[in-house]
């Protein structure tokens, strides 16, 4: 394919530059629409995920083999379990970890009662794993027993206000026991099981139970390492009887909303490549069958009808090009702008998929392998709504041609 051929496919797009810019306008909105719908995609599993992770669970978490089916104190970590369990990960690339406990019980105020979970956590070493503590609205952190932590929604609901007192009931092995705790802090959060839960020192939730160990150890690893390789690694090394639960184990339903979601994206970027294709092809064919008496003459002329049909591939290679630029600056700079300002669904989408980590603020995600893919679609779809227009190009006979044109 020569230079002359590029300048006549060049020269013959500008020749109906309405046709032309309605090419472009087809592939340019598909390729936007190919990139914003991954980064999107992408972005929302990732932000359910960190805000997951940051804000509640950690990266991965060690429980008693077993817990899961029965999760109460008593089928938790044993203090000698939770020893050997932190002393099993001293050498991977760990940031922190964490002791919890974590039972169910009822919250009492002056103004009502309402069910709670309740999380025992370790104050100092629980803010090197999660960063709860950048969602105060009001008070402080944990400090000192005899303090809880509460969200802005179990606060508002119950009528408590900072530095008030309230009484947690939880049921221990000993039978039910009480404790009062004074509120010291408030926050705010999309995930509605943290909005169910009540922050306490785990000695006292320890007390409240009977229970001196714990039901899980929080882990957090350091940026940029592989959450699943730490994970592989921790398996390998854990004490018999512990388990390791990664961000899919606690969240299962999470795993089959993700594996859904990626099979379902497959139909939809097919329909946008159908829809790419036809604009393209039809646009293309009419151009062919337009100009039927010119490739007539044309080839009557001298030109090798190869040579025609590579024009016609040209025209819409340069089409889909211009498009894919266009589209591809415009979707990945929406990315870029979504990635920093986020889409806001306010408690619809909090409400809603609270339970899985889905937070209210959706994030997109931005990687150079959209513009790989977008590309490969387009490029693909071109050629291939391209090859019949081309094909009946390359089989004119001139005097055919020229007498039906």
């Amino acid at each position: 394919m020569n230079l002359t051929t590029a300048r006549i496919a060049w020269r013959n797009l500008w020749r109906h530059p309405q046709r032309t810019l309605l090419m472009i306008v087809v592939v340019a909105f598909g390729s936007w629409v190919i990139l914003v719908m991954w980064g999107i995609t992408d972005g929302f599993f990732s932000s359910m995920t960190r805000a997951y992770v940051m804000e509640n669970q950690g990266s991965f978490q060690l429980r008693a083999r077993g817990y899961a089916d029965d999760p109460i104190p008593e089928n938790g970590l044993t203090p000698e379990q939770v020893d050997a369990a932190e002393a099993s990960l001293s050498g991977l690339r760990i940031r922190a970890m964490t002791p919890r406990l974590e039972t169910s019980g009822m919250l009492r105020s002056a103004y009502g009662t309402d069910g709670v979970a309740i999380r025992g956590v370790a104050p100092v070493k629980e803010q090197l794993v999660t960063k709860l503590q950048e969602n105060l609205t009001a008070g402080r952190y944990l400090a000192h027993s005899g303090e809880i932590l509460l969200s802005n929604e179990t606060a508002e609901r119950l009528d408590i206000r900072l530095g008030e007192r309230v009484v947690l009931i939880a049921h221990g092995e000993k039978g039910t026991s009480s404790q009062a705790f004074i509120v010291v802090g408030l926050f705010s959060s999309a995930l509605a099981e943290l909005n169910r839960t009540a922050l306490i020192p785990i000695d006292d939730a320890r007390a409240l139970t009977g229970w001196d160990g714990g039901t899980a150890i929080a882990v957090s690893i350091p940026p940029g390492v592989s959450t699943p390789r730490i994970v592989t690694q921790a398996r390998a090394c854990v004490p018999a009887g512990i388990e390791v639960a990664d961000y899919y184990d606690l969240n299962p339903l999470a795993r089959i909303i993700i594996q859904g979601s990626v099979i379902k994206m497959i139909p939809f970027v097919i329909m946008v490549s159908l829809l790419v294709g036809f604009g393209v092809a039809n646009t293309t064919f009419y151009s062919v069958l337009e100009r039927t008496r010119e490739f007539g003459v044309m080839t009557a002329l001298g030109m090798g009808r190869r040579q025609l049909a590579r024009v016609v591939l040209l025209e819409s290679i340069l089409v889909s090009a211009i498009g894919f630029v266009l589209g591809g600056g415009v979707g990945y700079s929406s990315l870029l702008y979504l990635s920093r300002v986020g889409l806001n669904f306010g408690r619809l989408l909090g409400s809603i998929g609270g339970d899985l980590g889905m937070p209210s603020v959706i994030y997109a995600s931005t990687s150079g392998w959209y513009w790989v893919a977008a590309f490969s679609v387009v490029v693909f779809t071109a050629l291939t709504a391209a090859w019949y227009p081309a094909r009946r190009v390359n089989r004119l006979e001139p005097v055919v041609a020229i007498r039906e044109g």
